[in-house]
């Protein structure tokens, strides 16, 4: 299925397929974030244009029904640019461009209309059809809707529901607005009927603008929440600068898909990241995996900070939440590894902006980690140094798909990724608290650093199957092919020696690489599914079971360039780009897929916009492009006389 997707900077969206029909029920003209709002509220399905030229009646939109799609708009459309998007349209003599566009700081739907070659006599309707509910809902037929148009700057106003938002619908130039209110019922999305939701909703239309049309007409119609306003200073970032023109090609696109997910809070204006469109709100987890490369390779040092204030404000026993609430008492905590990643966070805005920018965050550093020895239940550090994550039945992995609340892949207690990127917190913190003379956090965490790194790899290590055991209930391994046991050769501080690294990394390589991410299971495993379809507990059962994941590459690219060195990472870059740069223009176009089936043709599924999938290729794309460039600049030094040091 192709898709558009376009949003603000408050987290609002548009999104649709190129011929107009409403495959999911997210399809909409408008989809608003707004404070006071439980989830995204639905607005706008479409907005009906029918032109009336010459005895003959042309509509341009189109919904599915059981047995038909109707009107059938899209045998009138002649071109569709994803950009806009735009589309235009022959109907007899009349050729009408139709382009959207989503005010940046504010909750508005413009339509722009370009008309020409109508006779006189002519007119133009349009008609928006609302469904006023609810993201994840669906809307039917009922008397509590209140249809009735009120009088509003230029054009009318409706206060469908008493518990929702006004909104204005106005024409520019001004046009008559002709009440005629009626149902549009049984509407049918079958991409939810294929994923096991109910797919059947009615939509509500209360009559239609109409515009006498000119020869050559221009208008545009507005959709939008009165008066209101965000001023919201930070512009999204862009991508830097690097010489390969087909690698910059590639990181631009990615930036671009990028920004679409930075938002702010429509009453605050803090900002946050949207973890997927169009189901996914701001997660713990996905945020501070995807800030790297979202924020800090995109130059918004200042954003990433913002919101790195936001999670540590709303800790509770060390932990950062990773479903984040209006306050810690309403935010989800069964999630370790979203403190673990904050650190790391943390860890990689100190690298780039020195101590003047992240030493804020020091304290909180060393409480988390203090927490998490001491304090969080179901947390602890065993007597062998490992961190210990029992949170049962809820899971306490990112691997956390659950089927009657309990986890499809259960991890506990000793999960390899966890004590890789806990081995990598001690070992930052440490480092933080030579350099600020913490001489208790010396005393009392140097001995857990010593203890992880003895018997990590003894109680992972799997030597005859030469790579790492994907968790450890104290007993007995599980000795799943996952790629999980990455983290351990990508962190900054690693826990797997260089050896082992790269027999582990041709394993994975052999079982899990795919054109598109990593399989989450190896094939030929009992438990693994090679697509990822069907309803709700079939798709959790493969989620985590051989399920493909693009984020997966950026832990992946940094093990490649440990265990193998940069060259070998650099070619993981140019696949990579070359991989992806396809996929980019197919699928949402312009983003990056949640997952792929484990099985080729690689069919892209979940979220068609995620973030992290972007964030992490922008960042390893990034980081090895700047390193290139930095090598050539020295060696261009070199050769020309320029460095003080190459000629001595």
């Amino acid at each position: 299925m192709h898709e558009w997707i376009r949003t603000n900077r408050l987290g609002s969206f548009a999104m649709g397929t190129p011929q107009r029909l409403p495959e999911r029920k997210y399809h909409g003209l408008l989809v608003l974030r707004r404070a006071g709002l439980i989830e995204p509220l639905h607005v706008l399905s479409d907005v009906n244009e029918v032109i009336v030229s010459g005895g003959k009646t042309f509509e341009l939109a189109s919904w599915h029904y059981a047995n038909t799609d109707h009107p059938r708009g899209f045998e009138h459309q002649k071109a569709f640019n994803p950009a806009g998007p735009s589309w235009q349209y022959e109907c007899g003599e009349v050729t009408l461009v139709r382009s959207l566009e989503l005010a940046p700081d504010r909750n508005e739907l413009r339509i722009h209309y370009h008309l020409n070659g109508a006779a006189p006599g002519a007119e133009l309707r349009l008609s928006p059809l609302f469904t006023a509910r609810g993201v994840h809902q669906l809307a039917y037929e009922n008397p509590f809707l209140d249809g009735r148009a009120h009088p509003a700057e230029r054009g009318v106003q409706f206060r469908l529901y008493r518990e929702l938002p006004a909104i204005d619908c106005l024409c520019e130039p001004a046009a008559e607005f002709v009440p005629a209110g009626f149902w549009n019922r049984k509407v049918k999305y079958p991409e939810e009927a294929r994923r096991g939701y109910p797919d059947q909703e009615d939509l509500f239309c209360p009559g239609y603008f109409r515009v006498a049309l000119q020869a050559d007409t221009r208008l545009t119609f507005t959709l939008r929440l009165p008066g209101e306003a965000a001023e919201l200073s930070a512009e999204p970032g862009q991508a830097p600068e690097f010489a390969d023109p087909a690698v910059q090609d590639f990181a631009d696109a990615l930036a671009r898909a990028a920004s679409q997910f930075v938002y702010h809070e429509s009453a605050s204006g803090q900002p946050g990241i949207i973890a997927g469109y169009p189901w996914f709100g701001e997660w713990g987890r996905d945020t501070l995996i995807a800030l790297p490369g979202l924020l800090l390779e995109t130059g918004c040092i200042e954003l990433a900070a913002a919101i790195l204030d936001r999670f540590a404000a709303c800790r509770r026993d060390g932990l950062i939440p990773n479903l984040l609430g209006d306050s810690p008492e309403s935010s989800d905590w069964f999630s370790v590894d979203a403190s673990l990643w904050f650190i790391r966070a943390v860890q990689d805005l100190h690298t780039r902006a020195g101590k003047s920018a992240a030493g804020r965050w020091f304290p909180v550093v060393f409480d988390i980690l203090d927490k998490l020895r001491n304090g969080t239940p179901g947390v602890c550090v065993s007597d062998n140094g490992l961190l210990s994550v029992d949170l049962r039945p809820r899971p306490g992995t990112w691997m956390d798909a659950q089927i009657d609340g309990h986890a499809v892949t259960p991890r506990a207690p000793f999960a390899v990724e966890l004590n890789a990127l806990f081995f990598n917190a001690v070992q930052y913190a440490l480092r933080l608290a030579r350099q600020d003379g913490e001489v208790a956090f010396l005393e009392g965490w140097s001995p857990v650093q010593a203890l992880l790194e003895d018997n990590f790899e003894r109680v992972f290590w799997l030597e005859d199957a030469g790579y790492l055991a994907d968790s450890y209930d104290g007993v007995n391994s599980d000795v799943s092919l996952r790629p999980n046991q990455l983290l351990a050769a990508s962190l900054p501080f690693k826990l797997i020696s260089r050896p082992h690294a790269r027999r582990m990394l041709e394993a994975v390589t052999r079982e899990l690489r795919t054109p598109f991410g990593l399989r989450t299971l190896a094939p030929g495993h009992e438990l693994y599914r090679g697509q990822i379809s069907g309803k709700q507990a079939e798709r959790d059962r493969a989620y985590h079971n051989g399920t493909v994941w693009p984020w997966l590459l950026g832990p992946y690219v940094d093990a490649v360039e440990y265990a193998l060195g940069e060259q070998w990472a650099r070619e993981e870059i140019t696949r990579i780009a070359e991989d992806f740069r396809p996929h980019l223009d197919d699928a949402c176009v312009g983003q990056v897929s949640e997952i792929f089936d484990g099985d080729a043709p690689y069919t892209p599924r979940g979220a068609p916009a995620q973030a992290w999938s972007v964030a992490e290729l922008l960042r390893v794309v990034c980081r090895h492009a700047r390193r290139s460039d930095e090598r050539s600049r020295r060696a261009s030094k070199v050769l020309s006389g320029s460095s003080g040091a190459a000629t001595r």
